[in-house]
């Protein structure tokens, strides 16, 4: 009976307006897509993690000298935790041959969220690859959040500026102000800008710098962070353990927010997303492992539950996890 009250308390804070609606749908999705729409207000958690030296994890990483297998094809699934409940689940494909690149992404609500605010996105990313660098060509997104839904069309002219081909609903219509033409010169869609810096490959990840992103309606950077080598401790909603390397990425807004956004943006409660990054074996790319960040009503929590590599299981689909109910003490009136 309490278990019944508690879920009805979640859903009517949840549902109470559409600014919390969107500020818990952000943060759920700003976790789990760190590679495709990162959140605006994404705050790190402290982890207890087993110690790992950087001589620990040389003895952990590919032998000098051994082959590296080259990566055609990559299909990694994740699951974003928040609540105690299965928030977010992700599906990303790519596909790379001698000069380019596809990117499929799939995410759908799950669990809790599903039941208070159902939602899902689509998105693809196609790219030129020119030597170490990608270029993009193309970016479409899709949303629906049931209250609303959103259409991005763009693709990149020969001097690789982006051109907006569709937005639905248009800016106007949108409670933001359009992206100044300025800004988005050298940018890159979100999407093909992560997986570019996870193909650079390396004894360690591209995990510093940062990159200038537009995605038709937001501008904003991606600032990047290395923490160092760390480890992955086992864990029920994981499909992987092992050595890691462990990144910060804070977003720093830049235009083509919403007003809503901007007038309850609170940059001082803003922190970096930890990621941790791990190296399959005989490949030189680096695949998000885990991720944690937080928002206003809690923290949001990120593992990866199943991975696939030139058609082969990497790390093979875990099976029924058992869900956690939030402390109610903290989420009953």
């Amino acid at each position: 009976m309490r278990d019944s009250a508690l879920l009805f308390a979640v859903r009517r804070k949840a549902a109470s307006n559409l600014a919390t609606r969107t500020t818990l749908r952000r943060a759920f999705a700003g976790a789990a897509i760190l590679a495709l729409v990162p959140a605006a207000a994404a705050r790190a958690a402290d982890i207890s993690h087993a110690d790992i030296s950087h001589a620990d994890a040389a003895q952990d990483a590919e032998p000098a000298g051994r082959p590296v297998m080259p990566v055609t094809s990559l299909e990694v699934t994740f699951g974003v935790y928040a609540l105690g409940s299965k928030g977010f689940e992700l599906v990303l494909s790519a596909r790379r041959d001698a000069d380019s690149l596809r990117i499929d992404t799939k995410m759908h609500t799950a669990g809790m969220l599903d039941w208070v605010m159902r939602f899902a996105m689509t998105g693809q990313a196609v790219a030129r690859l020119d030597g170490d660098a990608v270029r993009p060509l193309r970016y479409a997104a899709n949303s629906d959040g049931g209250w609303t839904k959103y259409a991005t069309r763009m693709s990149w002219d020969a001097d690789g500026q982006p051109i907006i081909n569709m937005l639905q609903p248009p800016v106007e219509d949108d409670d933001r102000e359009p992206v100044p033409e300025a800004l988005t010169i050298g940018t890159s869609d979100p999407t093909s800008a992560t997986i570019a810096r996870a193909l650079r490959g390396g004894a360690t990840p591209a995990c510093s710098g940062t990159d200038a992103i537009f995605d038709g309606r937001r501008r904003y950077d991606m600032h990047y962070t290395p923490l160092g080598p760390d480890w992955v401790k086992p864990n029920n909603r994981s499909a992987y353990s092992g050595p890691a390397f462990k990144c910060e990425v804070a977003i720093e807004p830049i235009a083509g927010y919403t007003r809503e956004y901007l007038a309850e943006r609170r940059p001082e409660e803003e922190t970096p997303t930890t990621v941790w990054l791990a190296q399959p074996p005989g490949t030189d790319i680096w695949i998000p492992v885990q991720l944690e960040g937080g928002f206003r009503l809690g923290s949001a929590s990120g593992w990866i539950s199943a991975a696939k590599i030139n058609g082969t299981d990497w790390l093979k689909p875990l099976g029924l996890i058992r869900p956690e109910m939030p402390d109610r003490d903290r989420m009953l009136p």
